[in-house]
């Protein structure tokens, strides 16, 4: 068999290492568009506007489950397919109708418009709406055809949005930086990545609904699958919190500047990690329900779970490394504190990541109270932990009290997932050891040149060493 014929083999697969790299198509071409334009943009753009900006897309993150309810949550669930129609209508309907009252809230509340001014942000704020309809508008539309299974619609959509932010992003930067560019962009990427599914999402619903929507029918949705709301949305928006609180208490005890440099270093292993669980998660919500219905969700998760690991653990744990050398190297010298923030924190968005896609585990076993006790505890010890650091003065401190809190927390609700699907955890926690173990030399490596030779050498190495890596798990996935 040719090259050509085993990758197109590979795409052609029903199983679920197939859609997988449908969505890993589109969404390595995205960060790999994000990550170069970052090389610039991070050159353009001053620590204190990314503060500003994050500060909003937070806030953005933040509302995210309160805009839908989580309604979208709903769509894999009814084997009808009118009726997920249906559900994506009350969807798209609940956000439209939060998002205006939310427009109302921040254009008329003196007290939205003070918090938000004192945070340096008060001119960007009547952007949170409209980044959130977008926002909402293109993640529900992934979702439904994920449903449909257009996983190739859904990878060409990401690279739509990480082009047209980027796109618009470096265009500002370039006539006049500021926080506007950034925030623009975010709106842009997202506005028309909604566009590019539009057609496919339209025509897909028109067969499904095969006539008329109806209103009766929709309220019979929102009432059937109303633990979402109750119970779904709640830990959803906890665990926007969980993620983003950090972002939301720096500016609290520190300056724009440094929130900013935390923000980057953040984003900078959680944006690929988190874009590789979104793939992951479009595909293991369908295969889930599936392979529940079949009886042998157990082995499904388990074997999920070891993958995510495989292909976490390597770039968290190069960054914890060598961290400070690569990012003068891509970023400049100016961001090496970035770097040194993250080695704090990447353990904690490693196995943040990891557990992101195995929470639909909680809406396909319908175990909603479970994921809203969880996320409560997982949220006081968050919080806890960035009150107790900030109360130290020191950033530093902050973070290391986050990073072990964070990553405990994480690990457990991770356990508790694996737990609930019949999953052996021993074998799970195995599947870290298994992982670091085969890192170890490469990472041995790596620190050695980190202490002994110039930054440019350690990239070189750790590129090189990543290379090897992923040639590895290509070859363990027999891709190649």
């Amino acid at each position: 068999m040719s090259l050509k014929e085993r990758i197109l083999a590979l795409f052609e697969d029903s199983t679920f290492r197939a859609p997988v790299l449908k969505l890993l198509s589109g969404t390595g071409a995205a960060f790999v568009i994000a990550y170069l334009a970052n090389i610039v943009l991070m050159r353009l753009y001053s620590d204190e506007f990314w503060g500003v900006a994050d500060y909003i897309v937070t806030w953005v993150s933040i509302l995210a489950p309160l805009s839908s309810l989580r309604y979208e949550d709903a769509l894999m669930l009814p084997e009808d397919r009118r009726k997920s129609a249906h559900a994506y209508l009350l969807a798209i309907g609940t956000v439209l109708l939060s998002t205006f009252a939310i427009l109302i809230l921040v254009s008329f509340s003196s007290v939205a418009s003070d918090f938000f001014a004192e945070k340096e942000a008060g001119r960007w704020v009547l952007i949170i709406p409209l980044a959130l309809l977008a926002n909402r508008t293109a993640k529900i539309s992934e979702m439904w055809l994920s449903r449909q299974e257009s996983f190739g619609h859904i990878s060409a959509a990401q690279v739509v949005q990480s082009g047209s932010m980027v796109g618009v992003r470096m265009s500002a930067g370039l006539a006049s930086p500021g926080p506007g560019g950034l925030v623009w962009g975010f709106v842009a990427g997202f506005a028309c990545s909604a566009l590019s599914m539009s057609r496919r999402v339209f025509s897909t619903l028109k067969d499904s609904l095969s006539g008329k929507p109806s209103l009766g029918e929709i309220r019979q949705m929102a009432s059937r699958y109303r633990r979402f709301p109750l119970f779904t949305m709640p830990a959803a928006l906890l665990g926007a919190l969980i993620t983003r609180l950090p972002i939301l208490t720096i500016p609290e005890y520190f300056d724009m500047g440094t929130a900013g440099q935390f923000s980057r270093g953040f984003n900078i292993l959680f944006v690929p990690l988190s874009l590789l669980g979104a793939a992951v998660a479009q595909v293991f919500y369908v295969r889930a329900v599936e392979s529940n219905r079949a009886g042998n969700l157990a082995p499904f998760a388990s074997d999920v779970h070891s993958r995510l690991v495989l292909m976490a653990l390597l770039p968290t744990a190069v960054l914890m490394v060598a961290g400070p050398d690569i990012f003068q190297i891509m970023f400049g010298e100016s961001w090496r504190t970035s770097a040194e923030y993250l080695r704090y924190v990447a353990p904690w968005i490693m196995f943040s990541v990891i557990a992101s896609p195995l929470t639909r585990l909680f809406d396909v076993l319908e175990r909603q109270r479970l994921e809203l006790s969880v996320t409560i505890a997982m949220f006081i010890v968050i919080l806890g932990s960035l009150l107790l650091g900030g109360r130290t003065g020191e950033m530093k401190m902050l973070l290391l009290y986050l990073g072990i809190g964070g990553a405990t927390v994480r690990f457990v609700q991770i356990a508790v997932l694996l737990r609930i699907a019949g999953s052996d955890i021993r074998s799970g926690v195995g599947s870290y050891l298994k992982t670091a173990l085969g890192l170890s030399p490469l990472l041995l490596a790596l620190w050695f040149v980190s202490n002994s030779m110039s930054s440019l050498v350690t990239f070189l190495v750790a590129g090189a060493g990543t290379a090897l890596y992923i040639l590895f798990i290509a070859r363990s996935e027999k891709l190649i």
